[in-house]
């Protein structure tokens, strides 16, 4: 698995996701220092009286919002079921025992969907993968963002010519059989918010009218976490398999004599 590192800037808008707010960022400095700041910055924003360029920028101390890595848990599925896939009949309406070569045609839909969350709101433009497999083998790799939900759907077809032997008067049904299997996988991925946040003062303080902090002084929680599920449904182990056999009904013998 693909080792991916999904970093973007931290902005003053995600302060309520972390649930933070200007005057609290504000507040933190002034509980350090004693004294109320003019401004303060994050990355290239400033708010207040905030020094412009951002001195965040200037002295480059950037805040950064970090993806981390992603792990996977079984989730309910659905126990293995059998289903039929195509079908054909052959039979015999005469009175001696036939031999035939029948097709048998079949088709199915292998399905993935995926939803995926943010359980603290902090977001992230950036796309991120997705990748494993699945219990039953099925790979799953795709490319998402918080909040994106999608299905994507892969159509199969399979044919088989058997060549089977009908008594007299009688009928075989041949059938394309698979076992479906629905499985579904949660996932999560802790965020982390991580570097340095900025402010300006009306005087010298400590010698500075700059003063920086890391994330972990000014924000309460510097955390959060993306959930998400994915769910597949496929077919697998896709065979034939030949009925018992059965005589024509006198309904079916008839319908053939008027025909013939």
């Amino acid at each position: 698995m693909t080792t991916q590192l999904i970093r973007e800037k931290f902005s003053f808008a995600d302060l309520p996701a972390v649930n933070s707010s200007y005057d609290k960022v504000r507040e933190a400095f002034k509980e350090k220092f004693k004294v109320n700041p003019d401004g303060i910055a994050v990355n290239s924003e400033t708010y207040f009286k905030g020094v412009k360029p951002a001195i965040t920028e200037q002295y480059g101390h950037p805040c950064f919002k970090t993806l981390g890595d992603f792990s996977y848990t079984k989730g309910n599925g659905a126990p293995p079921k059998s289903v039929i896939v195509g079908s054909n009949i052959a039979v015999n309406h005469g009175d001696e025992a036939a031999t035939m070569t029948l097709e048998v045609q079949g088709s199915w839909q292998s399905q993935q969907t995926w939803s995926s969350e943010s359980t603290t709101g902090l977001n992230f433009s950036s796309k991120f993968t997705i990748e494993g497999i699945f219990e039953s083998g099925m790979e799953f790799s795709f490319s998402t963002t918080t909040g994106e939900s999608k299905s994507e759907t892969e159509s199969k077809t399979a044919t088989a010519k058997i060549e089977v032997t009908v008594p007299p008067r009688s009928k075989k049904k041949i059938v394309i059989v698979g076992t479906l299997k629905k499985e579904t996988l949660h996932f999560r991925a802790p965020i982390f918010v991580n570097g340095m946040f900025g402010a300006n003062f009306p005087k010298k303080v400590q010698d500075h009218y700059f003063w920086f902090l890391n994330a972990a002084s000014v924000l309460k929680n510097t955390s959060g976490e993306i959930t998400g599920t994915i769910r597949n449904s496929a077919v697998f182990d896709v065979h034939t398999e030949i009925g018992q056999t059965e005589p024509l009904t006198v309904e079916e013998l008839n319908e053939f004599m008027a025909l013939n």
